[in-house]
């Protein structure tokens, strides 16, 4: 479960007395899940999640969302045993939440898939009721992807080193070309209408997000925005595509969204982020996969998303 390995048992210890000291939550077991979340344990038999954050305007407003929200689909934080909604050690912000146990979902899965579909829509139905005073303002997704394109760019020479440099060339091209052309889209009279009748996305939809207990849960609000319900759910036809072949007819069955918004999900799927960003995560991880095997996979993967650019672009031409 633990591949975390950073810590040591002094290290652990000095976590204990904080957590005590200014929280005054006493710990009998302290688990490092990954880096700065553990899995704590108290001598009444309460379980938490514990994290770190690091800004606190996204942190209070997960709190203020979690306060007007009521939906039993979503993990929200608690306060700690002396009423502290979160506790500080120089810039360093701590939060608690309840433990689930449960399994988290795996897209793999058809169960898991339908499952994810309507937990989501179940989320977005009861935070149609929150509002709250100041939301935080984020840049349209496509300029973050726009960003995102740019760090992968910095890459090349990775491609490069491996012989893979055909690979990167027509990564780019594809996704500099989609960009531009989602970019026309009146992405702002969208947004602007979750201005008189707000909606909220998760903003991370990767099937360890959701958990399966007595029902499925999600977790982890860190993405948490005000803004369409479509980005979700361009985000999770995106993670689906890979175990559904491709193959756009299969997606279109989970109906993910509606009439009016089919043209601009699809076109937004169209733009292979998700390569960014999983290449980008690699790099950034501990992976046991080796450059050259992870690289061999991509061009794998990425000869089957043609066919889905193909076929999604012969759709939307013919309606």
């Amino acid at each position: 479960m633990n591949k975390y390995n950073q810590g040591d048992e002094m290290r652990i210890d000095r976590l204990s007395s904080f957590l005590y000291h200014k929280g005054q939550l006493d710990c009998i077991k302290i688990t490092p899940i990954k880096a700065h979340v553990f899995h704590i344990s108290t001598p009444q038999k309460n379980h938490y999640i514990l994290k770190k954050h690091p800004k606190l305007k996204v942190l209070q407003q997960q709190w203020d969302f979690f306060d007007a929200i009521d939906s039993p689909v979503v993990v929200p934080f608690t306060r700690f045993p002396n009423g502290q909604k979160f506790i500080k050690h120089d810039n360093s912000l701590w939060t608690i939440a309840p433990f689930v146990r449960g399994e988290k979902l795996h897209y793999s899965i058809e169960r898991d898939r339908q499952e994810s579909v309507a937990t989501l829509r179940r989320f977005h139905q009861d935070a149609m009721s929150v509002n709250i005073r100041h939301p935080l303002e984020r840049t349209l997704f496509y300029v973050r992807w726009s960003h995102r394109l740019a760090r992968f760019k910095k890459t090349e020479r990775c491609f490069m080193e491996n012989g893979y440099s055909t690979l990167f060339r027509d990564i780019v091209k594809t996704t500099e070309l989609q960009l531009s052309f989602i970019s026309h889209f009146d992405w702002r009279k969208l947004e602007q209408s979750t201005a008189k009748r707000p909606e909220w996305i998760h903003g991370d939809v990767a099937g360890h997000n959701f958990i399966r207990g007595s029902g499925v849960r999600m977790i982890d609000f860190d993405l948490l925005a005000c803004s369409p319900a479509l980005y979700d759910y361009i985000q999770l036809g995106q993670r689906f595509l890979p175990y559904l072949e491709w193959d756009l007819d299969k997606l279109l069955v989970y109906e993910m969204v509606g009439e009016k918004e089919l043209k601009l999900w699809i076109h937004a799927m169209l733009v292979p982020t998700d390569v960014l960003r999983e290449w980008l995560h690699y790099l950034g991880s501990n992976a046991g996969e080796s450059m050259k095997d992870y690289l061999r996979r991509m061009e794998n993967d990425w000869l089957k998303r043609r066919y889905f650019l193909k076929t999604a672009k012969l759709m939307l031409k013919s309606t």
